[in-house]
């Protein structure tokens, strides 16, 4: 089937379910969610190297879930039991990020990392698709990627 017909039967489906309307916008945002090794570790660096804020948690009731976010960006922390593969994202060829950032100014994000003093991953790299990105290693060794795509 091409996807003409495809197109159809989304179009179909959307359109007749309760409120169905192809125009109106729905979806919102959203959010990636790490497992982390040590949740007040990962909550604390996403506020200090990246701005984020989060809510305040009481660390003496052992806390399993975090949200940080910043201007809309979110990113959902829960605490694991197992602490991941190290450096996983060094194999030439398998650089793939585990949340991706838009942003509409990169060098404000620039400056930031050099101020908090996180190291860049790689970057700033203009990619063939047009935007160009900066990428940083969490404590986790997530790959958190911040573009810019105009």
């Amino acid at each position: 089937m091409g996807s003409g017909v495809l197109g159809l039967r989304s179009e179909k489906r959307l359109c007749s379910q309760p409120g169905g309307n192809m125009n109106s916008n729905n979806l919102i945002a959203t959010a990636a969610v790490l497992i982390v090794s040590d949740l007040r570790v990962s909550t604390d660096w996403y506020v200090e190297h990246l701005d984020f804020s989060a809510a305040k948690l009481d660390w003496n009731e052992k806390p399993t879930f975090s949200l940080v976010e910043r201007e809309g960006a979110a990113i959902m922390l829960k605490q694991g039991v197992q602490k991941r593969v190290a450096n996983r994202h060094l194999t030439p060829g398998s650089v793939v990020f585990d949340a991706f950032i838009w942003v509409r100014d990169l060098r404000k994000i620039e400056m930031l990392l050099k101020v908090t003093g996180t190291p860049l991953f790689a970057g700033p790299t203009k990619r063939a698709y047009g935007c160009t990105e900066i990428m940083v290693l969490d404590p986790d060794d997530y790959l958190i990627c911040f573009g810019y795509c105009p």
